[in-house]
């Protein structure tokens, strides 16, 4: 199993920031921490989001600072995994607004038909009949 990645993107005016905080240490401690500036796209390893060395119970929580100002919103490890991409803007009233977008493989539909041969002697020609079974 390969290192998955997550792409964040920071489509407002202002520099966004990601900390990767781990309990129990101090608040002002960070395992990491991510810059993406207005109108860039960062992709991330979501392995190096998630400390080996850490208890279990201890969740790993993925701070979101817009210039410089703790926004109230985090994410946790466990929820960053199930996306592929992380859209973060700011709405009119300036609130933080993050999108997750998960790319998932579509439904393929078998197109089912049958050929048939005649048994004859002159060179044969193909007929086909197409069958639909949805």
């Amino acid at each position: 199993m390969g290192a998955r990645l997550t792409a964040f993107e920071n489509r407002s005016t202002v520099e966004m920031e990601i900390r990767v905080f781990v309990p129990p240490t101090r608040p002002d401690r960070y395992q990491e921490i991510i810059r993406i500036k207005s109108g860039e796209t960062k992709k991330v390893k979501t392995i190096t989001l998630c400390c080996k060395d850490t208890n279990p119970e201890n969740p790993t929580f993925l701070m979101v600072f817009m210039d410089g100002t703790y926004t109230g919103v985090f994410l946790l490890a466990f929820q960053v995994v199930n996306y592929a991409k992380i859209i973060g803007y700011l709405d009119e009233n300036g609130l933080l607004v993050l999108k997750g977008l998960t790319i998932r493989l579509p439904t393929f539909c078998k197109l089912k038909f049958s050929l048939t041969l005649p048994h004859t002697h002159t060179p044969p020609k193909f007929s086909y009949k197409n069958v639909l079974d949805l």
